[in-house]
């Protein structure tokens, strides 16, 4: 479910797209057995990166 979360790194209605450097907005997801997983959560335990595949699981 990358979908919400690209959103989310895009830029809501309104607001300004993220840019290099900017912090992620907090967002939660399901895990791969269907848990919430927030990223406020995750960086609560230390530091945290996020890596994106472009056309990951796509066709093309």
């Amino acid at each position: 479910m990358m979908l919400p979360l690209i959103a989310a790194l895009l830029g809501a209605a309104g607001a300004a797209p993220l840019r290099i450097g900017d912090r992620a907005p907090d967002f939660t997801l399901p895990d791969t057995d269907g848990q919430p997983v927030s990223l406020s959560g995750l960086l609560a335990r230390g530091p945290v990166i996020l890596a994106f595949y472009v056309k990951a699981f796509t066709p093309g």
